[in-house]
């Protein structure tokens, strides 16, 4: 066929195709939409070509959907719903979004035809679980409408007709699909006083019908195409404010680093209390252009960022905002308008009013003890001191979430080290001969700790002490908070430590940290984040700061914010008479924690804002690993491997005595080798995937921290050649019972009255594990890590199906070898006789380098480990005397006699 031939045939397809389409969807839904939707947007006849798809609503916000009776989408108050809106609380508002499938020119120029999906999110329902009676959980009940209709260039408007469906729970009963016209005002182009889009969904049922709800309003931030307006009154408004240190960014970086950076930030203030009433600033949604213009929404609440991240617009909660980056002074100019909820005789709704906000941020070029927030601002009333800076009220705002932001040519400035040197009493080694080694202070993760709080009433708390800086290097609190221990591979450890101490030609070294702590109580919580700079002593481990409590603490005396005089807290004035002294203990200290107080410099009791003395102490974990802990796990990758040999001999032993004796291969019960196999190949499963896992290293101070390619050959090669032995014992045993005529049947009967009695013991113990997973979900490992332990532990009772096989058989050959069932026993009771030992010579927070009696491969604990090795012993001697003495040997007389009389009528018959 030619060539142009293919071509018309198909193009005409496609055209047929696109014929049937709108021949026969169309009609469908005419007659519909025009009684819903004409007066707003006439219908016309769609066009095969697409148009741009600008019509995304990402996250909006909704009101209304009540009905009668039950005849509601989404009730604000009902039996079994929780309240999903809440101005005032941290619930989350009903929200939607809009996302359109089809967009498509029609014959009329300037209306566009438009297919989407519309998906409203509501109340949370409290539903029952069906696995778990009486245990309860809420979902969100969502609402999908899918329409179609025209939108107008000329008026900006969109009717769409449709019908919408429900995803909700059994538990959750509504109606079925209702019909509904969607209306929105969607400009082609909008500025900052049109960038809210205002619209409603109404249902087409009647009041009386089921099926009917009562109608929904639609806000939200979007527009399809923006103009600037205020952009260059932005700048003007911030000329006059003096330049701060910011850092330069320019080019190409400019909008990727304010998206990046700034949106979802939160700024706070509690000045901002008496500017907006609220405490903060969340920037949810930013748009920026390639010339540097943003425009942006700003949501505002007393929670901070953590609740409102994400929210979309909400009315006399929120401010939309416009501005452009200052290329000369590397800051962002804003005026922002504030977002109002206005109700007339005509309409109810979200207006633009007074665009009386500016607002300067930048990026901080210098840190320091006051100032730890890498992105800063000024936010003020324009109304007030006209054009004149001096005249304006301006409020200082700094963001609360970038703790870990750093941006590129920012250092910091130390302001207190000279009163930290002061304060500092440094503890001398009266044994001048004996050299200590303590951490160095150039790393990160050896001079962060996760502290135990005590204060002078007995209460105890958990805090974190995180490095922020060394000398001019500022690296941010990584951790954003509580130290968090990476987690390492089993086999993956290199034991050298050559790199640990600290620089011995440094002894002093500039240093700055956040402290933070809570104290709960009854009455209220006690939040306490301190920043610190100060000084290391890295010949003594002293490491001595003095502390400013943050913007966001409140000093409280019995219940009360203190507020009077010089004491106040605010951003400005801060507490920063505290002092700290940390003793890290030395590498090389044979379980010694690290101790500190944290103490107030003022006068005792006659200053508001002093507090009685907190001791800290902490786990030589987070920073550094003694000596003997390297040495410590040097032998137990000997100990691996050692194990994993004897396994190998004693089952090549058990091997090569039933090939010396072949009678006795239908004696073994299989069930016991079906458990040592999959013992092995769990054991293999786990090791591989340990190594195959790319994972940063636990201790900065022990480089890579892995272990030599050839430790894991070893390791991987020996369990692979015991899997092997085992997998041809098994062979053997399988086999045997069809040759042997005399043993077959007494073989046979003994392996399916064994299966009866362990397959369902070994099947309890998973529906255990399933029970325990499903009933406590607070658990950080799988389901599969626990059946993989499980397998340990069936393993540790190995010998288990074998005596009850023997117990059926009446066997009184010497099946297993001495050297098997002895040695085996030995392999699988040693590790828990050592993590007794282990657990009492060693710190717990050293647990995770564990490598020997590995906790991923079986179940450790004070009762297993005395249970385990005692039920070995006693398996030992059992299978010892069924092999001297009968099968039943160590039963009652009764149950011997029943055996002898079956074997003699068995063979009389």
């Amino acid at each position: 066929m030619p060539f142009f031939l293919q071509q018309t045939l198909l193009i005409s397809l496609i055209f047929l195709i696109f014929y049937l389409d709108t021949s026969l969807a169309e009609p469908l839904s005419a007659t519909f939409y025009s009684k819903h939707c004409d007066a707003n947007v006439s219908q016309s006849t769609k066009l095969l070509f697409g148009a741009s798809n600008s019509f995304s609503i990402s996250n909006g916000i909704f009101f209304g959907g009540g009905g009668r009776l039950n005849n509601f989408l989404f009730p604000l108050t009902s039996r079994g719903f929780k309240r999903s809106f809440n101005t005032t609380g941290r619930s989350r508002p009903n929200t939607f979004y809009f996302e359109p499938t089809q967009v498509h020119l029609t014959r009329d120029r300037g209306i566009l035809k438009l297919e989407g999906t519309l998906v409203l999110k509501g109340a949370y329902a409290r539903i029952e679980s069906k696995s778990h009676p009486r245990q309860y959980y809420h979902e969100r009940r969502k609402v999908i409408f899918r329409f179609s209709g025209f939108w107008s260039q000329e008026t900006g408007k969109l009717c769409m007709v449709g019908l919408g469906d429900y995803q909700s729970s059994d538990e959750d009963h509504i109606a079925d699909a209702r019909s509904a016209v969607l209306k929105l005002e969607f400009p082609k182009t909008s500025n900052i006083t049109t960038s809210v889009i205002n619209g409603t969904i109404t249902s087409t049922a009647l009041g009386s019908s089921p099926a009917y709800f009562d109608p929904i309003s639609l806000q939200a931030y979007e527009q399809k195409a923006y103009e600037y307006t205020i952009a260059v009154h932005a700048q003007e408004s911030c000329s006059d404010l003096p330049e701060a240190g910011s850092v330069a960014t320019e080019g190409d970086s400019i909008c990727a680093n304010l998206e990046s950076f700034m949106r979802g930030e939160s700024f706070s203030s509690r000045k901002l209390v008496a500017l907006l009433g609220f405490e903060y600033i969340t920037i949810s949604q930013l748009k920026c252009s390639s010339n540097g213009r943003v425009h942006m929404l700003m949501v505002l609440s007393n929670q901070g960022a953590y609740f409102h991240s994400n929210t979309p617009l909400q009315p006399g909660k929120s401010l939309v905002a416009e501005g452009v980056w200052d290329h000369q002074k590397h800051r962002l100019c804003l005026l922002a308008c504030k977002v109002i909820w206005e109700e007339n005789h005509s309409s109810a709704g979200p207006k633009i009013g007074d665009c009386n906000l500016g607002l300067v941020i930048w990026f901080s070029a210098t840190f320091s003890l006051r100032n730890r927030s890498a992105i800063i601002g000024r936010i003020w009333n324009t109304s007030n001191g006209g054009n004149n800076h001096a005249n304006r009220k301006v409020v200082p705002i700094y963001s609360t979430n970038n703790l870990n932001l750093v941006v590129p040519g920012s250092k910091y400035v130390y302001t207190q080290l000279d009163t930290a040197k002061m304060h500092c009493n440094i503890i001398r080694n009266p044994d001048h001969k004996i050299k200590k080694r303590y951490a160095d202070a150039s790393l990160h993760r050896d001079m962060s700790f996760q502290l135990n709080v005590h204060d002078s009433n007995g209460k105890s708390t958990w805090g974190s002490l995180e490095q922020v800086s060394v000398d001019e290097t500022y690296h941010g609190n990584r951790n954003g908070g509580f130290f968090q221990r990476d987690y390492i591979d089993t086999y993956n450890i290199n034991t050298a430590s050559s790199s640990r101490q600290a620089d011995q030609n440094r002894t002093i070294w500039n240093v700055g940290y956040v402290l933070s702590y809570t104290f709960w109580s009854k009455q209220f919580r006690e939040s306490v984040q301190i920043s610190a700079e100060g000084i290391y002593h890295s010949t003594t481990g002293t490491l001595c700061l003095v502390g400013c409590r943050l913007p966001t603490f409140k000093h409280m005396t019995n219940g009360t914010i203190v507020e009077d005089g010089n004491s106040t807290i605010d951003d400005e004035n801060l507490d920063c008479k505290i002092f700290i002294q940390i003793q890290l203990p030395p590498l090389d200290a044979e379980n010694e924690k690290g101790t500190g107080t944290i103490k107030s410099m003022r006068e005792p009791y006659s200053d508001p804002l002093y507090f009685k003395p907190l001791k800290v102490e902490f786990s030589v974990f987070g920073g550094f690993v003694s000596t003997e802990t390297f040495a410590r796990m040097d032998a137990e990758i000997v100990m691996v491997i050692i194990s994993l040999t004897l396994l190998c001999a004693c089952t090549y032993f058990q091997l090569r005595h039933v090939g010396n004796h072949s009678t006795i291969l239908p004696m073994m019960s299989i069930t016991m080798l079906v458990v040592l196999t999959t013992g092995c190949m769990v054991s293999l499963i786990l090791n591989i995937e340990a190594v195959s896992r790319k994972r940063q290293p636990l201790f900065e101070s022990e480089g890579s921290f892995d272990i030599s390619n050839t430790a894991n050959t070893i390791v991987r090669l020996i369990t692979l050649v015991a899997l092997l032995i085992h997998v041809r014992l098994l062979q053997l045993a399988w086999g045997s019972r069809s040759k042997e005529e005399k043993t077959k049947d007494i073989s046979r009967d003994a392996e399916k009255k064994s299966l009866m009695l362990c397959v369902p013991l070994y099947f309890s113990g998973v529906v255990i594990i399933w029970f325990v997973h499903s009933w406590f979900s607070e658990f950080d490992h799988t389901i599969m890590e626990d059946l993989a332990c499980y397998v340990g532990l069936m393993v540790d009772s190995f010998l288990l199906p074998q005596i009850i096989f023997n117990i059926f058989s009446q066997s009184k050959d010497k099946v297993l070898t001495p050297f098997f069932y002895v040695g085996a026993t030995l392999v699988r009771a040693v590790p828990h006789i050592y993590n007794t030992y282990r657990s009492w010579r060693y710190m717990i927070n050293f647990r995770l380098l564990d490598i020997y009696a590995n906790p991923s491969e079986d179940y450790y604990s004070r009762f297993l480990d005395v249970a385990v090795p005692v039920i070995g012993l006693v398996f030992v001697v059992l299978v010892y005397m069924q092999q001297r003495f009968g099968g039943r040997c160590f039963l009652p007389k009764r149950f011997k006699r029943d055996v002898g009389y079956e074997l003699v009528a068995a063979s009389n018959t």
